[in-house]
């Protein structure tokens, strides 16, 4: 899962950090001083804000309505050391109000209790250099053309491409590659199942793409044209 801890002192968010990489070691867990700087860090593909209330400038309750607007389905759980708030942030629909310094089992039991499921997030992809990593180790292909083509149906953000105009952009078209192309499909099933993520690799009807669900990014895909050439 994804999260985002805010919290103006930097020892509460060491100490959330701390704790949801050891709850959820697979996981990508950012932290953020104030509401502004989570707004540069949040996209959709978050999954779980832990955020403390009194903070300067927009405190956490009233930042909480606005991102439950910005961002629907993320999770909010609230983390203070002001008991007496509990009352009024739960008007936000938050998950869970922890007291300050949470316990591991009180994060657990929020985690237990999400209202939106945490998307399971299988590969980090760097689009640029472009680079895969599972639970923070780099994860390879068999061969070069294997991550070439996985590269490029990132590129397409999970669009069913067609043997046809894989073969156009691996081979120029070259026909006889047919059965190569056919082979490094079943080399990166076969990757992807050594982790068991087999499930990335969809097909359908002479179609292959990804599913980007399994995958979190760390820039935006298009850069990857420029490195490979998908022009």
């Amino acid at each position: 899962m994804i999260t985002l801890s805010v919290d103006d002192q930097k020892n509460s968010r060491d100490y959330m950090q701390f704790l949801l990489k050891k709850i959820d070691s697979g996981g990508t867990h950012y932290t953020a001083a104030n509401i502004d700087e989570a707004f540069e860090i949040l996209n959709d593909s978050f999954d779980i804000v832990f955020l403390d209330i009194e903070m300067p400038g927009v405190n956490g309750i009233d930042a909480a309505i606005v991102l439950g607007e910005k961002f629907p389905k993320l999770n909010i759980i609230f983390v203070t050391g002001y008991p007496e708030y509990s009352l009024t942030a739960y008007k936000s629909y938050p998950v869970d109000f922890l007291v300050k310094p949470p316990a591991e089992s009180d994060i657990i039991r929020a985690l237990e209790h999400l209202h939106y499921p945490a998307k399971s997030k299988v590969l980090r992809v760097q689009c640029s250099p472009f680079a895969l990593f599972h639970n923070d180790r780099v994860f390879d292909f068999k061969s070069s053309k294997t991550t070439e083509l996985f590269a490029y149906l990132i590129y397409k953000k999970g669009a069913l491409c067609s043997n046809g105009e894989l073969l156009g952009v691996l081979w120029d078209g070259d026909l006889s590659k047919d059965s190569r192309l056919r082979q490094i499909v079943m080399d990166m099933r076969n990757c992807f199942a050594e982790i068991g993520a087999e499930n990335i690799v969809m097909k359908k009807y002479g179609k292959v793409g990804i599913d980007t669900e399994f995958l979190e990014f760390t820039d935006d895909v298009s850069v990857i044209a420029d490195e490979f050439n998908f022009y």
